[in-house]
């Protein structure tokens, strides 16, 4: 390998992980939005304003022209599969926060990144080298320490923070498959659609009355969710999906940012340790992909 394409290649995957970075954190924002409005909002509710607000997202990123063809993808079927999977993921993540305690859930759920690197092996044909599995395993650990889950859980009620795991894994390595094929902009349409779809049948069922200002906010998570799932997609398909895994960790870190700054949940000791070693271990991985 030449060092021109060797230094593009150390420029991509930086510039993938800063895109994914920027991505969990908007995810981050995201959230702390719906949880500002759970008590008035039902979760069909919150879930359907994030892809129905996303729309003016996957517009804004194409040219006018090219609009009746956002949806023209080499593998629909594969796209179809692959965006339903946020939808199942969601469902499952409230499913479980209403039958466990909020870090046990949390923790169990974070071992997504871990999934992606294991499952990037057989699906993607991706070579994971040990450094990526130290530096995702290291992450986990963090993520431990901050969340510190105890020994209360149901032992039946954990099979759904692992579902949520699973399905959130899953998809993140087939948006990695899809985007050799085509476009992220693409990509971005089929997530949007299949969600708007599917939550759209159910809101009948599950509709609250919503007052002005909260509008405001429901179209805000709906910007938020589509530039999140924009950045993402666009990160999996400039680096391979072991080296993304342990930025991923960066969403809990920024929720406990809006957690300290909206909710005044200042972060303790333990939380702050856990911080530091999920820092390290992305600066880990990404000094031995680009150095």
């Amino acid at each position: 390998m030449s060092g021109a394409t060797r230094a593009q290649g150390k420029s991509e995957t930086f510039g993938a992980v800063l895109l994914l970075t920027c991505g969990v954190v908007l995810f981050a924002v995201m959230d702390g939005i719906s949880k500002l409005m759970s008590a008035e909002s039902s979760v069909v509710q919150l879930v359907w304003a994030r892809y129905m607000f996303a729309v003016p997202v996957v517009l804004a990123a194409t040219k006018p022209s090219a609009w009746l063809r956002l949806l023209q993808s080499e593998r629909p079927g594969l796209q179809v599969g692959r965006s339903l999977l946020p939808v199942l993921a969601n469902t499952t993540a409230v499913i479980a926060l209403g039958l466990m305690p909020l870090a046990d859930a949390t923790a169990i759920t974070f071992i997504y990144p871990l999934l992606v690197v294991a499952l990037s092996v057989p699906l993607l044909g991706e070579r994971v080298s040990a450094r990526s599995w130290l530096g995702v395993a290291a992450g986990f650990v963090g993520i431990l320490v901050m969340a510190r889950p105890g020994a209360s859980t149901i032992a039946w009620a954990g099979l759904f923070p692992r579902a949520t795991a699973f399905f959130f894994a899953l998809y993140q390595v087939l948006t990695r498959l899809v985007s050799r094929e085509d476009r992220p902009v693409v990509t971005l349409a089929w997530t949007i659609a299949a969600g708007l779809a599917v939550t759209t049948a159910l809101l009948p069922f599950r509709w609250s009355h919503v007052d002005g200002s909260d509008w405001l906010l429901l179209i805000l998570s709906g910007i938020l969710f589509g530039l999140g799932q924009l950045l993402l997609i666009r990160a999996f398909a400039m680096a391979p999906a072991a080296v993304l895994a342990p930025f991923s960790y960066v969403q809990i870190i920024a929720a406990v940012v809006f957690g300290a700054l909206v909710f005044g949940q200042l972060p303790d000791a333990w939380t702050l340790a856990g911080i530091t070693l999920v820092v390290l271990a992305g600066v880990y991985v990404l000094r031995h992909q680009t150095g």
